[in-house]
């Protein structure tokens, strides 16, 4: 049986898992739950090509594991429709569903999953975790580097694997294998991530149009990837959703481990919007993030895109 789940709260790390399983064929089909259902997979699964050579479906479907209090419905056509194709599967046809979010396992669909193919879940990594993590990358590629230097860059990276990643990918382009300092990266990963995004975020949070645009264009010159800048942009929008929804401020400082000055500016930003603005926003960046990294927009124009979007 070829189906698996792949959850993870990080983008790269289930590109890495899909990429394991699909090699290098270029018959792969992409869905999205959110605009497509499942009886559009299934009719996709169950197509035979003529070629007999191994199709890869990929579904995004954060959703359809989604911890969910409500009991599922049993009458549910599209859960039918994947469980009798569990039962009569096209074995020319490798289904991939993944997920952002941990599965709640006790779901129906998760079960069938987990005992007729196979599950992938990639746990989150903390701060320790991650800056061993670093460290090991960075040697793997021939570099030298300490504890306190690997965390320098997790650190700037708001402890966050995908930012992290992008980071080391500059260091790979900008420097050759060499003992690393702080010194030697504070130009490379501080300036850039620190100031110019967080001016950027300040700047759409404001409806400040050409900031925004201008912050924008430095972006690509100190080699910046927008798929960062979205996903720290979506994470303050998100804090602020959380704020306006009822979610305390100690409880936001005590999760998050944020500052009690970062605290101050939450405070100040939060009645900029009303409740369904920021959730229409956090709606809006998924998607923009979504066709970056899927190339139905180009990275050159995305933060462009974002800035008159939201700015206006």
């Amino acid at each position: 049986m070829y189906i698996y789940l792949i959850a993870s709260d990080s983008y790269k790390q289930i590109n890495d898992q899909v990429i394991k399983i699909i090699g290098d064929s270029s018959n792969v089909i992409k869905y999205d739950l959110r605009s497509n259902s499942l009886s559009d997979v299934i009719n996709e699964a169950n197509y035979f090509s003529l070629t007999n050579e191994m199709k890869y479906i990929i579904i995004k479907s954060n959703d359809l594991f989604k911890v969910n209090n409500k009991e599922e419905k049993s009458d549910n056509k599209d859960i039918k429709l994947l469980e009798n194709y569990f039962n009569m599967p096209n074995n020319l046809c490798t289904l991939i569903f993944t997920s952002l979010e941990m599965p709640d396992k006790r779901k129906k669909i998760y079960k069938e999953i987990d005992s007729k193919g196979k599950v992938i879940l990639i746990p989150s990594l903390n701060k320790k975790e991650l800056t061993y993590k670093c460290m090991e990358l960075l040697n793997n590629k021939g570099y030298k580097i300490d504890y306190e230097t690997a965390n320098f860059i997790v650190e700037n990276s708001y402890v966050n694997y995908d930012i992290m990643t992008n980071e080391l990918e500059k260091i790979y382009t900008l420097l050759q294998p060499q003992k690393l300092n702080i010194k030697d990266l504070e130009d490379i990963i501080s300036l850039s991530i620190t100031n110019n995004t967080y001016n950027f975020i300040s700047a759409i949070i404001n409806r400040n149009l050409k900031e925004a645009s201008d912050l924008s264009q430095s972006f690509e010159k100190l080699k910046i990837d927008p798929s960062v800048v979205i996903i720290m942009l979506a994470k303050e929008m998100q804090i602020l959703y959380m704020l306006k929804d009822g979610v305390t401020g100690n409880e936001i400082q005590n999760y998050l481990h944020k500052e009690d000055w970062q605290m101050k500016a939450y405070y100040n930003n939060v009645n900029l919007f009303t409740i369904n603005e920021l959730k229409k926003i956090i709606i809006k960046l998924n998607d923009y993030d979504y066709k970056l990294k899927s190339g139905l927009l180009d990275k050159s124009i995305i933060l462009d895109l974002i800035s008159l979007d939201f700015c206006e």
